[in-house]
């Protein structure tokens, strides 16, 4: 059985209360608890960096689930990484491949967004081709300077313009089932 670290990211915005996040999350528990360890945290709760240190180093997978702001993780998550990533403990000296990972395992983002997913990849959109992926250059390769190796990632679009919870909840069901077995 597997431990897979679930890392609910989300801040106060004006625009949402986190509510959808909060039910990704919930359902990432609910759908791989029955054949996986679960760590959780939400880092709007407390939390301690040597303890977050240690559910990283005891997972096998991490799951950070958040909103994207302005094409950027909530400020909440920035500063929970900025606390817990130490030297010597998830990275070291710099590699020739300019890695510098002590940690082993994969991670997966799984983001909320407004944009739709048609405005992505496309080069007449404001994105220019770039995917969502491309969008979030700086959260994944954060993790895989640690180490971690990605999975594939999971995203809902126009979540606040034209939200389904149920059908993003699906989606989000199957996909965990498909990367987890």
């Amino acid at each position: 059985m597997s431990i897979i670290l679930l890392i609910l990211g989300t801040d106060a915005h004006p625009d949402s209360d986190g509510e959808y996040n909060r039910a990704l999350y919930t359902t990432a528990q609910a759908t791989l608890s029955p054949n996986h360890n679960i760590l959780c945290t939400d880092v709007q709760n407390d939390w301690s960096a040597g303890d977050e240190a240690d559910k990283f180093m005891a997972a096998d997978a991490v799951i950070f689930q958040f909103p994207v702001f302005w094409y950027m993780p909530p400020a909440r998550l920035k500063a929970y990484l900025d606390t817990i990533y130490a030297r010597g403990v998830f990275f070291g000296k710099v590699k020739r491949d300019g890695t510098a990972g002590l940690m082993t395992g994969h991670y997966m983002l799984s983001a909320t967004w407004n944009a739709p997913a048609a405005h992505f990849g496309t080069r007449q959109t404001f994105f220019n081709g770039s995917t969502v992926d491309d969008a979030l250059i700086s959260m994944r390769k954060t993790q895989e300077f640690i180490g971690l190796k990605p999975l594939p990632h999971f995203h809902c679009h126009e979540v606040i313009s034209s939200p389904d919870i149920k059908r993003d909840q699906a989606r989000y069901r199957a996909h965990l089932d498909r990367v987890f077995g």
